[in-house]
């Protein structure tokens, strides 16, 4: 029987992220990884692309298309476009549409409100059992973290709508965090700083581009003095400019964001017991996430937390490979997952009746 319900149930885990969205099928890894865009037919509402082919739309969307971004600083802003956007991915990765069991890793601090739009999204899209988790606890148990530790780790996961850290031991959250200081806010904090300094409007492609390829911190690595053409539209009369920007004035702009980061983790830090903060003098802090990958944001958060960071091979797929491993220990993941407020269609199937 167990054979054949594996064979006619699907099990996934997804994170959903602002940015991009990943999934993660056991025995075959992460079998997706695309932004988590999705154009749709503005009359009809059909699906019309997903992913990198929507991308390269936003910002230059033909007449008769919508663009849309549905997840905002980890939760869903749009539900009918987000659970489209599901539909599509999973359909992608899967054989036809069977329903299964799918982990999904939210922000530790979401609302029961928040909650309950991923369950029921991600129920439309295809899943009879879904199991929600902190994006925090994914990140370390998929940047190598055991189920049986009992120290504490301080794991910060920089994404792209929001930094989320947290406080792991015993395979467990003991505390977390979410911020909206992220990948988005970095780029965001660019373009108002192109705004304000050369009365110019940017995209946020250029503005992410520019972050990439320019955004240095921390003063050991050293600063680039090449300065990098963007093309933007100006206020004053809306023609077309070009401006030519620095690292410096790139690390300028990002300060604001960083400082926000190094506060959320300082405020974590201090509310955990003392012994919790002896495991973390010696373990030190996990950096995950696409925001890790910024050059010199680890050097920076060792400098400011008097703390050892480490970061794994492959940050981004941390924490879809950590709700993965939690698919394979129902044990653990019984424990470990977000159980509140379970709409009427779960809360049907795992109902006891004691007499």
């Amino acid at each position: 029987m167990k054979f054949i319900e594996k064979f006619f149930r699907n099990q996934l885990a997804i994170d959903l992220g602002t940015v991009n969205t990943l999934i993660y099928q056991p025995d075959r890894g992460v079998v997706l990884n695309e932004p988590s865009v999705v154009a749709v037919d503005r009359y009809n509402g059909d699906v019309v692309s997903v992913g990198h082919k929507a991308l390269r739309l936003l910002g230059r969307e033909p007449r008769g298309i919508e663009v849309h971004r549905p997840i905002r600083s980890g939760t869903i802003f749009n539900f009918e476009v987000t659970q489209k956007m599901l539909r599509s991915f999973i359909g992608s990765v899967s054989d036809g549409y069977r329903r299964g069991h799918f982990v999904v890793g939210i922000p530790g601090s979401a609302t029961a409100v928040e909650q309950r739009s991923v369950r029921d999204a991600v129920h439309v899209a295809g899943g009879s059992r879904i199991d929600l988790v902190d994006e925090g606890l994914a990140a370390g148990l998929g940047a190598g973290l055991s189920f049986d530790d009992e120290r504490a780790h301080l794991v910060v996961d920089i994404g792209g709508g929001t930094t989320n850290i947290a406080l792991v031991a015993s395979g467990g959250v003991v505390n977390s965090m979410s911020l909206t200081a992220a990948g988005n806010a970095m780029d965001e904090s660019i373009r108002d700083y192109v705004r304000s300094n050369y009365c110019l409007q940017i995209g946020e492609n250029t503005a992410e581009a520019l972050k990439k390829e320019m955004g240095v911190l921390g003063e050991a690595i050293p600063v680039d003095e090449r300065k990098v053409k963007i093309v933007g539209k100006q206020l004053s009369d809306g023609s077309a400019c070009a401006v030519h920007i620095t690292a410096e004035e790139v690390r300028e702009a990002l300060e604001p964001v960083i400082g926000e980061i190094v506060g959320g983790v300082r405020r974590v830090i201090e509310d955990a017991q003392p012994e919790a903060v002896g495991d973390i003098y010696y373990s030190g802090l996990i950096l995950t996430g696409g925001g890790s990958l910024l050059k010199g944001i680890k050097d920076r958060l060792q400098a400011e937390l008097k703390l050892r960071a480490t970061m794994p091979e492959d940050p981004i797929t941390t924490v879809a490979m950590g709700a993965g491993m939690l698919l394979a220990e129902p044990q653990q993941l019984h424990r470990c997952a977000i159980r509140t407020n379970l709409p009427v269609w779960q809360e049907a199937e795992e109902l006891i009746v004691s007499w």
